[in-house]
């Protein structure tokens, strides 16, 4: 895998507490990274807007997309290892993180601050997601794009935001690969969940038409709703 070298301190110019103790949100543009693959992480970053995507670049340019971190996600839970990032974070729209304070993990569990109940709760995200996506490895495509507008339209919902009307940051590649499809199959597949009624497609806004209906796909079967 390709490892990115630069000066850590121009890189992320991490949030530092105000005059009155409040820390300011990071603001990045659209394509700009938040740390590279290799990076030595001093702190971990809750993502307050926008979505971010994790990956991998190897050796051969090709990328693999590991997760869509929405706002509520923690990331940069390697610095808790304070191991190099196996991965690069970048911005998929306008976005903003700001910076947590480490915990030490025994105190955090006694203690409950604040900072140390949000990285556990992103850690326990996470865990949650590793999970779902090793499932989707056996499921078709039908319930991998299913399943994944579900959650995000939830990820919504939690905000306050709709959880019928959904903008999608992500470029149709990177979410191809994140589900494990061809970009071909993936936009066959929004086709077909339109067609079916399901959802309606305007290029990066989608519009959830029958979420229960989405919810019998993203549940069923293999067998029952696999295509070739």
């Amino acid at each position: 895998m390709t490892t990115h070298h630069s000066d850590l301190r121009s890189m992320r110019s991490t949030a530092r507490p105000t005059a009155g103790g409040e820390r300011s949100d990071r603001v990045l543009q659209r394509d700009e990274h938040l740390f590279h693959e290799g990076s030595r992480l001093g702190q971990a970053y809750l993502v307050v807007a926008g979505v971010l995507k994790t990956y991998l670049l190897y050796e051969n340019g090709e990328e693999q997309v590991l997760d869509f971190h929405l706002p509520g996600d923690v990331i940069g839970l390697d610095a808790l290892t304070d191991e190099p990032s196996y991965c690069s974070a970048m911005a998929l729209d306008t976005s903003s993180v700001r910076e947590l304070e480490l915990p030490d993990p025994e105190a955090a569990l006694v203690s409950g601050g604040t900072d140390a109940a949000l990285v556990l709760a992103g850690m326990h995200r996470a865990i949650r997601r590793l999970s779902r996506r090793l499932h989707m490895a056996s499921t078709c495509t039908d319930q991998r794009l299913a399943g994944f507008l579900l959650e995000f339209a939830e990820s919504q919902g939690r905000r306050g935001c709709s959880q019928r009307q959904l903008r999608l940051p992500m470029r149709r590649r990177d979410l191809a690969c994140y589900l494990g499809l061809a970009t071909e199959t993936l936009s066959r597949t929004f086709t077909r969940l339109q067609q079916q009624g399901l959802i309606e497609v305007d290029n990066y806004d989608i519009v959830l038409l029958d979420q229960r209906g989405l919810q019998r796909v993203a549940s069923a079967s293999p067998c029952q709703t696999r295509h070739h």
